[in-house]
Order: C-alpha cells, then sequence, then structure tokens
C-alpha cells in the first residue's frame, strides 16, 4: 500500500465536493471514450467500408479474401505495436518505479498491468504514453477485426482520467480508490450506453461495496459519462427486445438454460484465463500473433461469420434466426479464435463476445427445448446471454442489468432473468465446491486484462 501523507481523508471531505470532482471525472471520462468510439468509427470504415452504428456485421460486404488478407495484417502489425507498449520502461534506471509503469524488470511481457484499474486503485500511477497508446490500440484493432471484446479500452480510459485528476487534487488514497473505480465504470457505461450497468460494475465488481459515498460518486460519474459521449457519438441500436413474461414455460426454462449456461460462462472464463496466462513473453509475441492470426483468418476465409461482429451474432439469435448446426459451429469456432487471441497476445475484453456465445448456448438449448416447453428460442437466447455473461464476468447483478438494458426489456421478464442468472451462479458454485472444494466464486472478469495484479 502507498502512503500518502499530508491529504485529506476521504471522510472528512464533504459529499457535495466530491460529487462536483465525480462530475468533472465523468466529463473527461465521456470525452477519452467519445475519442475512442470515433476511432473506432474511421478504422471500420476505412477497413471494411461499413460500421457498426449503421451495419452490426460490417464485414458482410467485405471478400473472403480480403478478410482474410485484412487479419493478416492485422497480426503483423499489432505485434509490433504490442510488443513497444509492453516494454519495459527504459526509466527504471533511474530510480524506483512501479511496476505498473515499468512493467517485468526481466524483460517479460508487461502485459496490461501497466494500465491496470485495480492497480490505479491501489494508488499506482498509470503512465500517459501507456494508458492511452494501450486504450486506442484495443479499439483499433477490435474495429479492424480482432475476435475480442472493445470494452477494456474504456474502462482504462476513465480509471486514466480519474486517477490523473485526484492525484492533481492531492485527494486521499480511499478517494482515489472510489473515484478510479467509478470512472471505470463509467468508461464502460459510456462505450455502450449502459449507464445502471456501469454503476453496478463499478459497485460489484471494483468496489464491492455499496456505501451512500460510493453509490452517489457512481451514478454521478456515470451520467456525466455517458451523457457526453451520447453528445458526440450516437448511440448505437439495442438488440432485438425478446417478450420475456412469468408463464409457467419461460419459468421452466430459465433455470435449465440458466444452469447450462453458466457453467459455459465459467468454463470460458478459465479457459481464457489460461490463455492469457501463457500469452507471449517480450519478442515472442512477434511471430506467435502473426502466426495466431494466420490461424484466425484462414477460418474467416473458409467461414466468415466466425468473425463477424458479436453484436450482429447476439441479435440474430435474439430473433431466432439460426439453425441448430449453424448454432453449434458458431459456438465453437467463436470461442477458439477468442482464445487463440488471447493466447498470442492481444488485449481486450470480454463483455459483448460472452453476451454472443451465451446467446448461442441459449439458443442451442432452446432449439431442443422449445418442442416441450412452447418458449421461443429467442426467450431461450436471451436467458442464456445473461447467465453466461454473469457467470463469465461473476457479476450476477451487471449480468443481469445488463441484458436489461441491452434489450430494452419490460418488466414483467425481469422475474425469469433473475431465475437464470441465479441458477448460473448456483450451479457454478456448486461445481466449484464438487470440484475444488471452494465456497467462492473467483472473481475471473479481470484475470485476462490484468487487472487482479
Amino acid at each position: 500500500m502507498i502512503s500518502v501523507p499530508d491529504r485529506t481523508p476521504l471522510a472528512k471531505i464533504p459529499l457535495n465536493r466530491l460529487a462536483i470532482i465525480a462530475l468533472i471525472i465523468g466529463i473527461g471520462t465521456g470525452l477519452f471514450v467519445a475519442a475512442l468510439k470515433l476511432s473506432t468509427i474511421w478504422v471500420e470504415r476505412v477497413v471494411y467500408g461499413a460500421d457498426h452504428l449503421h451495419n452490426q456485421n460490417q464485414i458482410a460486404q467485405t471478400s473472403p479474401l480480403r478478410l482474410a488478407i485484412t487479419l493478416v495484417i492485422l497480426g503483423f502489425v499489432s505485434s509490433w505495436a504490442w510488443f513497444f507498449v509492453h516494454r519495459p520502461s527504459r526509466r527504471s534506471s533511474h530510480g524506483p518505479a512501479s511496476k505498473a509503469e515499468n512493467g517485468d524488470q526481466n524483460g517479460d511481457q508487461a502485459s496490461p498491468t501497466e494500465v491496470s484499474v485495480v492497480g490505479a486503485m491501489r494508488g499506482e500511477k498509470m503512465p500517459f504514453y501507456r494508458t492511452v497508446v494501450s486504450a486506442f490500440l484495443q479499439s483499433i484493432t477490435v474495429a479492424a477485426g480482432a475476435p475480442v471484446g472493445a470494452e477494456n479500452a474504456p474502462r482504462i480510459a476513465g480509471s486514466w482520467v480519474a486517477e490523473k485528476f485526484s492525484s492533481s487534487l492531492q485527494l486521499d488514497l480511499e478517494a482515489k480508490r472510489i473515484l478510479v473505480a467509478a470512472a471505470a465504470g463509467a468508461g464502460l457505461g459510456a462505450s455502450f450506453h449502459l449507464p445502471l450497468a456501469g454503476v453496478l460494475f463499478t459497485l460489484e465488481v471494483l468496489l464491492a461495496e455499496a456505501t451512500t459515498r460510493a453509490v452517489v460518486i457512481s451514478i454521478i460519474t456515470t451520467a456525466a459519462a455517458v451523457a457526453t459521449t451520447g453528445y458526440f457519438v450516437d448511440t448505437p441500436d439495442v438488440y432485438n427486445a425478446v417478450s420475456l413474461t412469468e408463464s409457467p414455460g419461460i419459468m421452466l426454462a430459465a433455470p435449465i438454460v440458466g444452469a447450462i449456461a453458466g457453467l459455459g460462462g465459467h468454463w470460458f472464463s478459465r479457459a481464457a484465463n489460461k490463455a492469457a496466462a501463457a500469452a507471449p513473453k517480450g519478442s515472442k509475441i512477434l511471430w506467435q500473433m502473426p502466426l495466431g492470426f494466420a490461424g484466425i483468418a484462414a477460418v474467416a476465409y473458409l467461414y466468415p461469420t466466425s468473425v463477424a461482429n458479436p453484436r450482429w451474432v447476439a441479435d440474430t439469435m435474439l430473433s431466432g434466426g439460426l439453425v441448430f448446426s449453424v448454432i453449434i459451429l458458431l459456438l465453437v469456432l467463436r470461442t477458439v479464435l477468442f482464445l487463440v487471441a488471447f493466447r498470442v497476445g492481444m488485449v481486450g475484453g470480454n463483455l459483448i463476445p460472452a453476451f454472443a456465445l451465451g446467446a448461442l448456448v441459449g439458443g442451442g438449448v432452446g432449439k431442443l427445448l422449445e418442442p416441450l416447453t412452447g418458449v421461443p428460442v429467442a426467450a431461450f437466447a436471451l436467458l442464456g446471454a445473461a447467465a453466461f455473461l454473469a457467470a463469465t464476468m461473476a457479476a450476477p447483478l451487471f449480468g443481469l442489468i445488463a441484458a436489461v438494458e441491452f434489450t430494452d426489456m419490460e418488466p414483467q421478464g425481469y422475474l425469469s432473468i433473475f431465475v437464470a442468472v441465479a441458477a448460473a451462479i448456483i450451479v457454478v458454485r456448486l461445481w466449484l465446491v464438487i470440484t475444488q472444494g471452494k465456497q467462492a466464486i473467483p472473481v475471473t472478469y479481470a484475470s485476462w486484462t490484468g487487472e487482479l495484479k
């Protein structure tokens, strides 16, 4: 823990002053996220001639050959970009510095720890170059076709704004911890226009507390960030609305698909954790990432839908639009490509990919059980998406609220979503008790983004 002398303790800072600080940080976060989103849109238009605001599957008009060549080039260019971002800082020879600043002193890849959200919450300084370049690099690579999620970039963007601003005001470590966490959640909320989910991400995942100060600061920061980003960048359409009710069929389907998707999400998170842990160190990334993306390109050439925007995949499942064989093929291919990308050193998130995989799992279960339950496949897909996401991120409240906000769900559908997510978490807990003797579900969402270092 870093000692910070002569700074005002959080308990002595008036809540109204903290609210003003949170508002300023939220606006700064919103501006940073807007810049990230605009860069994403620009890259999508340059590379594919379409962007996700107007076409959920922006690669639809791209030939398989061009798509494959694009991914090969992306792997080569990204390998050099991440190599330079992860290089140990030369400033380490001039005095002590945190590991987050300098990286591994043995020359190993620093991974994303140099821009860690949790590291900033602990008082570590987030370097300007590494943080800004990493955030934009993540957004650009995902826009160009990397099969990973883009939500890690806005999280570190928000945490960087909060860390710098709170340090300039010489706030104590506890105040900085809450402000950094609130800004990280605000960045996520602003990126996807999920204000409530952004607040819950802060409280449930990062802070694991719900004090009055934490709640107020999180709400103000997220509201300011979402509003600011929305002013500069159009909000993409939400997913297809799915009609959920409290009918016996849906209430029976909810725990079944929740349990299956929950286990799937847990196993997916463990596999992603292992893939990231085995990511190349140092100069190894210069050949492993191009090689891995050559493999991704080969799969994309043969089956372009395997690298289609996960928003399109989820939205298609929420309209029940895929046959069972295609669901299984997409589920396998997209999971493998996601893991390969992390294994070869790509940095990103998992929110939208996990939501899409959960929709595929739920839709697959629905194809089998629809004749017995009378519940539409789209309902199974939504229940599966919420349960899978909640288990993947070990955040049940965040998972279910994200599903609600993504689809503009009507209140009569809340209960079935609650049941599905509860079933997912309970089954995962039982699985861990049986197989490992563990009583608690580990927070795994950040294991492969470097936020638990």
